[in-house]
């Protein structure tokens, strides 16, 4: 078992966090350390309200300004939730220990996207497996599907706000990738 010291943290070399490696925080010192991060969320709108922003001229946003969204109609009924999810956001995640470093009006906007949602259904993860008997095998269910009490996304269109934030770097957390607790 390996030990690499990243930061203040001790992580021993046991794969990645969904294997459930162990971590022992050693944090001398680095509590008050500021780290900045980009952070994205997903607002879903209205398809109809897309389609008549794009004919009045609107084009897919690309990294753009949230405060240079036109402030006429059609286009101010598509910013208003767009806004209203930002500050939500916003006061979410300080919660969380994050401080914005620019105004939501500067948060990058990305989109719009057609969500994706298929049909509910069932599948049996193990059919073919020879050492699993036919009685043990378990039925998994799509988790991306909606039912007829639920809200169809199915025609909505999703935007990405991205905004930069401020952390202290006594919240950690996983680097998928490496398996390496970053601050």
């Amino acid at each position: 078992m390996t030990t690499a010291l990243t930061w203040g943290f001790a992580v021993r070399d046991r794969g990645t966090a969904l294997d459930g490696f162990i971590a022992l925080y050693d944090g001398t010192g680095n509590s008050e350390t500021t780290l900045h991060e980009s952070i994205t969320t997903k607002v879903v709108v209205d398809y109809e309200l897309v389609c008549l922003c794009q004919e009045h001229g609107d084009r897919p946003h690309k990294a753009a300004p949230l405060g240079k969204f036109s402030e006429l109609y059609p286009f101010d009924m598509l910013k208003r939730p767009l806004v209203a999810h930002a500050e939500e956001f916003v006061r979410q995640i300080k919660g969380k220990g994050y401080e914005p470093v620019t105004s939501i009006y500067e948060f990058q906007v990305w989109g719009p996207y057609t969500e994706k949602v298929g049909a509910l259904g069932e599948w049996t993860p193990e059919e073919g497996n020879h050492t699993i008997p036919r009685q043990q095998r378990r039925k998994a269910a799509r988790a991306w599907g909606y039912q007829g009490d639920e809200l169809s996304f199915e025609l909505g269109c999703a935007f990405l706000i991205q905004g930069h934030f401020t952390r202290h770097a006594r919240y950690g957390h996983i680097d998928e990738q490496s398996g390496v607790i970053l601050v």
